[in-house]
């Protein structure tokens, strides 16, 4: 065999497959090169890269995405907005506020039969005051409120009716501590309620004819008071209020009329109210 032929042909081999190593060296430079060339391009690709939210620019060339986060934008302010708004009611020491209620009123005790449903509405102020446990308030109120009672019994097995009404305008202070359920937007109160009465009326009927302020009622009033709420802003607030009087509205030295002369007239009383604190 001719040596000189096998490393003619050999040594041509090898020069024509250097342009072949030298094109796939070529590629794989090229395929590192690429995403350093590109990397603000495909940065969003990159599945360890992390957004932080912070530039509208990386939806820019994308009108759906740049849709979707704006949207994404608008709700998480919102929320965050909301929760700003919460914490800040809840944080505040002291909150001034108005009330207006509306209810029903009667009589409980010894020899209280015959009162049938009255009305009552009235409307003041409270304030809202932190104790220093969390959701745990003092809320006293200022309330002029009016009271109507009327009464209606059948004496002598249906002979004649005895028929009565009062009319008092009372100054209530109510002293409610309230634990707020903020998850829930729902509270709890409990408390006493003072009643100071600044002007009251009466009328008597029976078989005799119709007596003017021969009913008379007491100057004061103490009972307790339980508040079931609710929230429907951080401003605005639905209650429901109950009242039992422990002492009796009949003031029984000064009353007139005989069939009251045993009874004791104890006040309990339901109302609706709804507040605004500012």
């Amino acid at each position: 065999m001719n040596f000189k032929k096998i490393s003619l042909i050999a040594s041509m081999a090898m020069a024509l497959s250097m342009p072949a190593f030298a094109q796939e060296d070529s590629a794989d430079d090229e395929w590192v090169s690429a995403p350093q060339a590109g990397e603000s391009e495909n940065a969003a690709f990159d599945s360890t890269a992390t957004y932080d939210g912070t530039s509208d620019a990386e939806f820019a060339d994308d009108e759906e995405y740049a849709s979707a986060y704006a949207r994404y934008k608008a709700q998480t302010t919102k929320k965050t907005e909301i929760e700003r708004q919460r914490t800040e009611g809840f944080a505040r020491p002291v909150m001034l506020g108005v009330r207006a209620q509306g209810g029903i009123n009667t009589f409980f005790g010894e020899n209280s039969d015959g009162w049938e449903i009255g009305f009552q509405g009235g409307a003041g102020i409270l304030l809202k005051m932190n104790l220093g446990i969390k959701n745990l308030s003092l809320v006293p109120e200022l309330t002029f409120n009016y009271r109507r009672y009327t009464y209606e019994k059948d004496m002598s097995d249906g002979l004649y009716t005895n028929e009565a009404v009062i009319n008092v305008i009372v100054f209530e202070i109510p002293i409610i501590i309230r634990y707020t359920f903020e998850d829930y937007d729902f509270f709890v109160g409990l408390g006493l309620n003072l009643g100071l009465k600044l002007n009251g009326t009466s009328t008597f009927t029976s078989s005799g004819g119709t007596r003017e302020n021969t009913v008379a009622t007491s100057g004061m009033e103490v009972g307790g008071a339980l508040d079931l709420g609710y929230m429907m802003t951080r401003n605005v607030h639905l209650n429901l209020r109950v009242v039992q009087c422990f002492t009796s509205l009949l003031n029984k030295t000064l009353v007139d009329e005989p069939t009251f002369y045993e009874s004791s007239l104890n006040t309990f009383q339901t109302t609706i109210g709804i507040s605004y604190l500012f």
